[in-house]
């Protein structure tokens, strides 16, 4: 009896194990499903918010075939890279320092009114700072992005120890301006940019030597290979007599500016500026080279003949040769032409 006892027992147990391993893989089959299910919706939840982000980054990173296209499309990445940084601003116009600047003829009657007692020397410093900071960006949908932009001018009589070193001239010509990055294509040529402006443009000095005007202007830049020409005409904003410093500057400063680049020998450039007035024949035309140093910095020279140089020689003619060093070439794509 006791060993029939045993039997049915041991029976009774080898029934139930499969029973329980049974029990176990299901319990452990319906634990690992409940994990898939749960996985499944973190990983929708994880895609809703990537596609809620930005897409601006897309249009950055596409790979173009046409060189002109893709320094505009590196131009724009590293602009838009910047504007992660609230404290970043990039190059606008060219930076450029001129230790040796000469001109043959300077403005003695205005510098009079700074030193009546000593004249200007024909020797001085020209430098040039230019930056802008990106305030909006696709402000239509998709395209126009608004800027903020601060250019100095300074003409330094650092040699002239006679009348301590002043300063005989500085222009601030703030700016603020709509951009649009373009495409469009014509006898192959590639319209790269049109830019809507409102521009300041100063002295800063009290009369009789006040100077200041504020203008719109459309600057469009058109791109061929290692060509690109620059095209900005300005309309001034009317000012009345009692205010108006220059009242004929229209005459000599004309009514926009022309701008003719080429980049030869990979990184050389070469630039022609003119403005000025046909009906009178007044023009001032600006003439720049410039070349690979070291690192970031540029050899450069700068020959300016006619009027406009200046706020203060708008309507002088100077003859000018300047030599010194600058650090972002036009072709860079970093927008500015002056």
């Amino acid at each position: 009896m006791i060993i029939r006892s045993l039997v049915i027992t041991c029976g009774g147990l080898l029934a139930a194990l499969p029973i329980s391993a049974m029990g176990q893989a299901d319990a452990q089959r319906e634990a690992i499903e409940a994990r898939i299910e749960a996985l499944s919706g973190e990983l929708e939840a994880l895609q809703l918010q990537l596609d809620a982000l930005p897409q601006d980054d897309d249009a950055l990173y596409v790979e173009v075939d046409d060189p002109v296209l893709e320094e505009v499309v590196q131009r724009r990445q590293l602009e838009r890279e910047s504007t992660r940084n609230p404290l970043a601003i990039t190059v606008h116009r060219r930076n450029y320092l001129f230790p040796l600047s000469y001109t043959t003829h300077p403005n003695q009657v205005a510098f009079r009114d700074i030193d009546a007692d000593t004249s200007a020397n024909d020797l001085e410093v020209k430098f040039q700072f230019s930056a802008k900071v990106n305030l909006l960006e696709e402000v239509f949908g998709t395209t126009g992005d608004l800027y903020f932009a601060y250019t100095q001018r300074s003409w330094w009589q650092a040699y002239n120890t006679d009348a301590s070193s002043p300063f005989r001239e500085t222009n601030y010509e703030p700016e603020v301006f709509l951009e649009f990055d373009n495409t469009w294509r014509f006898l192959g040529w590639t319209n790269t940019r049109n830019r809507f402006a409102f521009n300041h443009l100063s002295n800063g000095r009290s009369m009789p030597l006040s100077r200041s005007w504020n203008r719109f202007y459309v600057e469009s830049m058109f791109q061929r290979g290692d060509w690109a020409v620059a095209v900005a005409p300005h309309w001034r904003v009317p000012e009345s007599d009692g205010d108006d410093d220059n009242p004929n500057i229209d005459r000599y400063w004309g009514y926009g500016d022309i701008t003719v680049v080429r980049r030869f020998n990979n990184d050389q450039e070469a630039s022609v500026m003119v403005r000025g007035n046909p009906s009178p024949g007044n023009y001032g035309t600006q003439v720049d080279y410039s070349w690979p140093l070291f690192g970031n910095i540029r050899g450069h020279v700068q020959y300016y003949y006619g009027y406009g140089e200046s706020m203060i020689d708008y309507d002088h003619r100077n003859h000018r040769l300047s030599l010194g060093f600058s650090v972002n070439p036009l072709l860079s794509g970093t927008g500015g032409v002056r």
